[in-house]
């Protein structure tokens, strides 16, 4: 696992709006940038939140894509680490 390169791809994400429309744009493009195991660059590019945690990622930087693509809220932003599929920003990356 490369959990500071996963935890740099969120910041990033979260941190810079130009980033953000890279990764919004081309998620593909925007991940090669990272050192990621095939995994973490499926959670990330798909924006699977209770993937990213059990992948070690910053818990902090979790609730910030939450603020930054998901309702905000909080009761949204647990129910989604439960596993409820609610983000309408995902897509499915190649996993493989």
């Amino acid at each position: 696992m490369s959990r500071s390169g996963v935890d740099k791809a969120l910041y990033d994400i979260v941190a810079d709006r130009q980033a953000r429309a890279g990764f919004l744009s081309d998620a593909d493009g925007f991940l090669d940038r990272y050192r990621l195991s095939p995994e973490e660059r499926w959670a990330v590019g798909y924006v699977d939140l209770p993937v990213l945690l059990e992948c070690g990622a910053n818990p902090m930087l979790l609730w910030g894509m939450w603020m930054t693509f998901g309702d905000r809220s909080l009761s949204g932003y647990l129910s989604e680490l439960d596993g409820n599929r609610t983000l309408s920003l995902r897509k499915e990356p190649d996993r493989g």
